[in-house]
Formats: structure tokens, sequence, C-alpha cells
């Protein structure tokens, strides 16, 4: 089992857990986590790797004492070594902390939660204090964040920024993935550069494939008709 010595001191009393008001998000936020949560399962998946991916799971983080611990619910996270299964929770102690963990903004907690990196209270200082390497924030409106995506990680020399590369991509160091924005998904693609596909598009494939086959059964159906034709059957 996993023991790490993770424990947050009384500077962070005040950070509010995630709660129904919190989590709940409009149509954009809702669409944009369900594409993060298919293109990262897909990701895993497709690379043989045991990638847990959650949505909107409680993180159990422990405080300093016998107080009970922090409990965010971070929009996505992603743990390296868990494997896919049914979880409730993920307590950072003892199944390690995620490798990366990003929340898609709301009006809701966008300036004093998601973005907030200066005081205790912030996700940014929270998430950092518990050990996760990397946290991105993604708003698929652009309302508080022109450019979409503000991310840090941590570095030798503590909390820095996460910036984009020279394609505009915000390469992941902990999954060897990169994230894009694409109108108001953030769009996920793996270590060979392929845009991992999300439901609606997996569909969108499948359909068109079997157009196709149809389209060619006809045809083939439609020669094989004239063929007899010509012989005089």
């Amino acid at each position: 089992m996993v023991t790490r010595t993770i424990a947050l001191g009384p500077e962070f009393d005040l950070f509010r857990d995630d709660d129904e008001e919190t989590l709940v998000g409009s149509s954009s936020h809702q669409g944009a986590i369900v594409a993060l949560y298919e293109g990262l399962g897909n990701c895993g998946r497709g690379l043989g790797l045991p990638w847990f991916v959650g949505n909107q799971l409680t993180l159990l983080i422990p405080r300093e004492g016998r107080k009970p611990p922090l409990q965010p619910s971070p929009d996505i996270l992603v743990h390296t070594t868990l494997a896919a299964g049914h979880r409730s929770s993920l307590d950072v102690v003892k199944d390690g902390p995620p490798a990366l963990v990003i929340e898609v903004l709301s009006p809701a907690t966008a300036l004093d939660r998601d973005l907030n990196a200066g005081v205790p209270i912030g996700k940014p200082r929270v998430y950092a204090a518990a050990g996760i390497p990397e946290y991105l924030v993604f708003d698929p409106l652009a309302e508080f964040l022109p450019g979409r995506v503000r991310a840090w990680r941590l570095s030798p020399r503590g909390v820095v920024p996460w910036l984009p590369d020279t394609r505009g991509r915000w390469v992941s160091d902990a999954l060897g993935v990169s994230f894009a924005p694409q109108g108001p998904l953030l769009r996920v693609y793996d270590g060979d550069d392929r845009l991992m596909p999300i439901y609606a598009e997996a569909i969108d494939t499948i359909a068109a494939r079997e157009r196709a086959i149809a389209d060619r059964d006809r045809e083939i159906a439609a020669l094989q008709a004239e063929l007899r034709r010509l012989r005089g059957e």
C-alpha cells in the first residue's frame, strides 16, 4: 500500500469543499468535462496503460490533527496506476496523488476557487500542497480567460506556470499527452500527436463507415445485375 506524509496545515482551514452548487454547471461546462473524460479514457485504453480517469470524483486530502480531510471534487483527474473501475473517492495518502487535475470554469467558482493562486482557499494552492504535479484550468466560453487555458505545475522551485508549446498545446509531463482548445472543448492528443476521439465523433465515424459499406453493396449488386443482363440470364 502507498503511504505518504501529506497533511495540510491550518492555513487551509477556510477552504470550502465542493458541493452540488459548485459542481453543477451549464451545458458547455458539462460538455467540456465529458469530452475530456472520454478523450483521456480513450487515450489510456489505446496505450494499454492503467489510468484511472475520474469525473467530479471526491479527493480526500488529510489535514493536520484530527480535522476532517479536505474534499474537493475536481472536474477531471487522472491517476496513472489505479486502473479503471468504480470508485467513490480517491485518498491521496493511500492511493497517491493523481498526476493531473483539470477544472472547467463556471461563474460560481472561477475567480475565488479555480483560478485563485494567491491564497490557500484557492484550488491551485490546495492541489499543489496535496502533491498533484499538474493543474490545468479550462474556460470553455472564454469568459474569464481569453486564451481559455491557465495551468500550473510543481517543480523543484515550487509551483510554476505551465505554459503552452509553440503549437499552442499544453504538454503534460506526467501523462505524455497534450491539450489544446477547440472551441468550447479542450481536446486531448496522445504522444504520437493523434487527436483522441470522443463518443460523438466515434458514432459519426461508425455511421459514415456503415453508409460507405451500404453504398458499396448497392454498387456491387447493380454491377452483378448488369452482368447477368448482359449474359442473358
